[in-house]
């Protein structure tokens, strides 16, 4: 069944080195059947020659875009974070935007990753231990940078009255297991129930809570 959502790809970092739009877009193919891989045989049970077999690609022109499975999960783990850090930071320059409504659209972008691309996004959540010590480190710090950002603006809403005084970074933990744990059973809603309209239902549900007023 073909998804609702629109078809965008992730905002990315810029890289140290050039690259053509075709080179690139090769590569989100090869990143896709990666990531479908990894769901049928396991990180562990794919190898380089399953990739190339599966994209169809003889294996040496598949070193010419990856080194190493390592790489495609680096890679995996690189374009998600991008989306998400992109995200906040366009977000942030909506002129007179609330708090709310910024946790909301944060909300939404992992949804709307979780929709287009769900293989490399369990990927990022299942597989972050398989990464090599240096990508390992880059990640975490990376992943901080993101728990910082959405703190600041957990920060933000409590400094102006929006929300009430709560531990800011539980409850970006909160707010981030929310989110992250859509992994598991969104992508079978996303059809159905957009990321705007599931993200608006969940944090109708976060920040409002549950006791009756």
């Amino acid at each position: 069944m073909k998804t609702s959502v629109k078809r965008t790809e992730p905002v990315t970092k810029k890289r140290a080195r050039a690259t053509t739009a075709a080179h690139d877009e090769k590569r989100l193919e090869i990143i896709e059947h990666c990531a479908a891989l990894f769901d049928r045989v396991g990180y562990h049970g794919t190898s380089m020659q399953m990739l190339a077999d599966d994209v169809g690609l003889g294996k040496p022109t598949l070193y010419h875009y990856f080194s190493s499975k390592d790489d495609i999960l680096h890679e995996m783990h690189q374009l998600h974070i991008d989306a998400l850090i992109g995200g906040l930071e366009a977000d942030a320059d909506t002129p007179n935007i609330q708090p709310a409504e910024l946790l909301e659209r944060a909300c939404a972008s992992t949804l709307r990753q979780i929709a287009l691309h769900p293989g490399y996004v369990r990927a990022f959540m299942d597989h972050y231990a398989e990464l090599q010590d240096e990508q390992r480190a880059e990640m975490r710090q990376r992943r901080q940078d993101y728990f910082t950002r959405v703190t600041n603006i957990i920060r933000a809403g409590i400094k102006s009255g929006q929300f009430r005084e709560v531990d800011p970074d539980l409850a970006t933990l909160t707010f981030l297991g929310m989110c992250n744990w859509a992994y598991k059973w969104y992508p079978r809603m996303a059809d159905k129930t957009p990321p705007e309209e599931m993200a608006k239902s969940l944090c109708s549900i976060l920040l409002g809570g549950l006791n009756a007023k």
